[in-house]
């Protein structure tokens, strides 16, 4: 379960470096929208190890759950940050919270990871595709317009850095009060 939480944060990290714009012309992500749910799969790579998570993310101004399932459905862990602060939830283990998704990151991995601004790029609010940022390589190699939305939001992010990599598809998009 650790290394799952570890290559999420990794994960993370990469998803919240801020990249170049395309040169190319090509089409980018937004305009942002204030809420979301998306649900998909992560595929996760460190040298010969492989791992698949589902994911059910949920997003409002004021709060993120991301539950994360095994590919059976089997919630795993749930990550949550709301106006008390940051928890992550395990079964069977005790919550680790914190003021923020940064401060908890850096309980529960020895580093701070700016956690906060990932649903900006889920959300459209990060309109970039491609980049590397110290020394991570980030693209987004897949957008679409849900049913009825008016934003263009991604459908398959791809980053890795070293040994690890990671692919985040989004299966199915919901934009409640768009």
């Amino acid at each position: 379960m650790r290394f799952w939480l570890a290559c999420l944060a990794t994960m993370f990290l990469a998803a919240c470096a801020r990249v170049p714009e395309r040169s190319d012309g090509g089409q980018s992500l937004g305009p942002p929208v204030p809420r979301f749910v998306a649900e998909g799969r992560i595929a996760l790579r460190q040298g010969e190890r492989r791992d698949h998570l589902r994911f059910r993310w949920e997003h409002t101004p004021g709060s993120d759950v991301l539950l994360l399932m095994s590919p059976l459905g089997q919630g795993l862990a749930e990550l949550v940050r709301d106006g008390a602060g940051a928890r992550l939830l395990q079964p069977q283990q005790p919550v680790i919270a914190a003021d923020s998704l940064g401060q908890l990151a850096q309980k529960v991995f020895s580093l701070p990871l700016p956690l906060e601004t990932v649903a900006d790029w889920l959300r459209g609010a990060r309109p970039e595709l491609a980049g590397e940022i110290d020394g991570w390589r980030v693209a987004i190699t897949e957008s679409s317009v849900p049913p009825a939305g008016r934003s263009r939001l991604l459908r398959v992010m791809e980053a890795g850095r070293g040994d690890v990599e990671f692919k985040l598809i989004v299966d199915d998009w919901d934009l409640p009060n768009e």
